[in-house]
């Protein structure tokens, strides 16, 4: 079925679900005019005809609630390469898109049980879902927690698994796209969206203390099937935290770990698997009107070099901060910085592997970038609007590019968000 048309029938289909709760909220309102004496029946029951009745198909679903955000985003890119002598100036991005179209639906069926369906409708690709997962909450005894099976994200990659409505700059940083974007000969696709088991639980005898498992599949962003080429092993994942308040100020600090045994480290067209381990520590901190967050990405990757012969050890730094300033009816104004740094040691990295929509072909070792923006938070982050500036400088040999160079880039970013 043709991809466009696959997308208008999932529109359709959650707009229909979210009416269903629309319907029986009209009715309670007309049954209480009654009551009160304000309509008679007979007006509440010819009111009641005009509207459209939805119901779901099946009688055990209890609730469904539509959910979806929209982002427009312009943004500006400048990308130079040097390589030895030669000097490539690509023409500058000069455009408006549409980031992120997101409808879904969570529908409760009762006893704890639920699904979850978001498609992202900006997507040109035919992976057009978000998330599409079915829930289990479980309270039994020490057993505290919700179990998920299906398509989501896994816990690697603060930035990552953080909604992108909630982050502090416009686009993630140069060192969670190569942990998190699909698999290549560079990109990892450590993190991200991977069909399979999950759970994340607490325990109730250690207040603040969180924690998580899940295994799934290795190769990220296939939610129905494995591309052509792509390894069939498995990865297993977990993850502890521990939150808390010190005099005032709240904290978050915790480290996410994943294994596969196979991942295939030569990309999807690649036939080369590897086994990578990942570990990834990090800490959120929000005190007088800041809030910091900083992570640190490391995985060792089997074969990950120089011919699929030697192993490759890459590692990534980030460390963000924001300063919200009320303004009153007009909601906060917040200034927010974030540095970046990657070493793929040897493996291997490009200015379109670290920058959405950034140019330039040439492989470099390294990167390291800095953001400095303002969002304004006009109802929070159901309304809000960012504006940034990101200077990004990739560099260094690898084993694509002996000759080593640099390329530097300039991103300005504005975007409009509206979640419901």
């Amino acid at each position: 079925m043709n991809t466009k048309y696959v997308k208008l029938i999932i529109a359709a289909a959650l707009a229909a679900g979210a009416m269903f709760q629309a319907s029986a909220q009209d009715k309670q309102t007309l049954d209480l005019l009654v009551s009160k004496g304000l309509i008679t029946r007979t007006e509440a029951d010819n009111l009641g005809k005009r509207s459209v009745a939805v119901t779901p198909k099946e009688k055990s679903t209890k609730s469904i609630k539509l959910t979806g955000r929209v982002q427009t985003q312009y943004e500006n890119i400048g990308v130079t390469e040097y390589l030895g002598d030669t000097k490539t100036t690509y023409q500058r991005k000069n455009d408006f898109m549409m980031r992120r179209m997101f409808i879904g639906m969570i529908a409760d069926i009762g006893s704890g049980w639920s699904a979850t369906v978001i498609a992202d409708l900006a997507r040109s690709s035919d992976n057009y879902l978000e998330y599409a997962y079915i829930s289990k909450k479980i309270d039994y005894d020490s057993l505290v927690g919700t179990a998920d099976i299906g398509y989501r994200k896994v816990n690697f990659a603060l930035e990552e698994y953080t909604s992108a409505s909630k982050l502090i700059t416009v686009e993630r940083s140069i060192a969670t796209r190569y942990f998190a974007e699909g698999n290549n000969s560079r990109r990892l696709g450590f993190a991200g969206r991977h069909t399979g088991l999950y759970w994340n639980g607490k325990l109730n005898e250690i207040e603040g203390l969180t924690y998580g498992v899940s295994v799934t599949n290795a190769f990220n962003n296939s939610p129905a099937s494995l591309p052509t080429g792509a390894d069939n092993s498995l990865m297993y994942a977990a993850n502890v935290a521990y939150s808390g308040e010190i005099e005032g100020a709240s904290f978050m600090a915790g480290v996410n770990f994943a294994y596969t045994d196979g991942m295939n480290v030569a990309g999807s067209a690649g036939a080369h698997n590897g086994a990578v381990l990942g570990v990834n520590p990090y800490i959120k901190v929000s005190a007088l009107g800041f809030d910091l967050w900083s992570d640190f990405l490391f995985a060792q990757v089997e074969d990950g070099k120089n011919n699929y012969s030697q192993d490759a050890c890459p590692m990534g730094v980030n460390v963000g901060l924001e300063y919200k300033i009320d303004i009153g009816e007009f909601g906060q104004i917040a200034p927010a910085v974030r540095y970046s740094w990657l070493d793929t040691d040897g493996r291997g990295t490009s200015m379109s592997d670290g920058i959405k929509n950034g140019a330039g072909s040439a492989k470099y070792n390294a990167g390291q970038s800095i953001y400095a923006g303002l969002n304004w938070y006009i109802k929070g982050n159901d309304l809000k609007f960012q504006l940034g500036y990101e200077w990004v400088q990739m560099n260094g040999a690898n084993q694509f590019n002996s000759a080593g160079g640099h390329s530097d880039a300039d991103v300005v970013r504005a975007q409009l968000q509206v979640l419901f």
